[in-house]
């Protein structure tokens, strides 16, 4: 199906961060946190020369995005991209949705001059990993690394915080994280996902309480 491809505006705040946090949700290295997706999207609106935000809206409803967020290869010696979350929301999966996103994300590349686009998936997700390369993309030899800068003294306080279930005395520590639910270790309990329950009693986050 055809859906208009349109760029986003900060009008869009609201729901682009519902489908972040249907993407977070998904991803290994990643836990919600709508504020912080909601500022960020906001500094990009604000900023345009640090990216654009693209739009399927399907019936006056927004039901898929694409980022590109702008830097320079000295390399190539031109403009380059990176591809950002990229998310459809599930109904509208299989739909041709996200091949009208890429696309129109791609022809916008190729106007403004960008030499590459570069995108990062889950190495466990073949799906994900099938749709790029048939979009035309290849797999780099190239390994990724991170570094948080955060401030240590903030983030230790952050991570020492156990939080109490009131259900059944579950205690969610956060440099243990839960695993089953894929959430890493040293995950603040303000990061984890508000579909997240208790593993023991499956009460929902809203009825922790700070472990002091």
């Amino acid at each position: 199906m055809m859906s208009p491809i349109r760029t986003a505006t900060e009008n869009d705040v609201a729901r682009c961060a519902e489908l972040l946090e249907i993407l977070f949700s998904q991803e290994h290295e990643f836990t919600v946190n709508a504020v912080a997706q909601s500022s960020a999207l906001s500094m990009i609106f604000r900023n345009p020369e640090l990216g654009r935000i693209f739009v399927a809206e399907i019936d006056g409803v927004i039901q898929g995005m694409v980022m590109l967020l702008f830097t320079v290869s000295t390399f190539l010696g031109r403009k380059v991209a990176l591809l950002e979350d990229m998310v459809v929301a599930p109904a509208w999966r299989g739909k041709g949705v996200g091949t009208q996103l890429i696309d129109h994300a791609m022809d916008f590349a190729r106007r403004e001059g960008f030499g590459r686009i570069t995108l990062l998936t889950d190495r466990d997700n073949e799906a994900a990993q099938q749709f790029y390369q048939a979009q035309g993309f290849s797999k780099s030899e190239m390994v990724v690394f991170r570094k948080h800068l955060d401030d240590e003294t903030t983030l230790n306080k952050s991570e020492s915080d156990t939080w109490m279930c009131r259900e059944c005395g579950y205690l969610y520590d956060p440099a243990e994280g839960d695993p089953e639910s894929r959430i890493k270790e040293g995950t603040p309990f303000v990061e984890v996902s508000c579909h997240w329950s208790c593993p023991v009693c499956f009460a929902s986050k809203a009825d922790f309480d700070p472990f002091l």
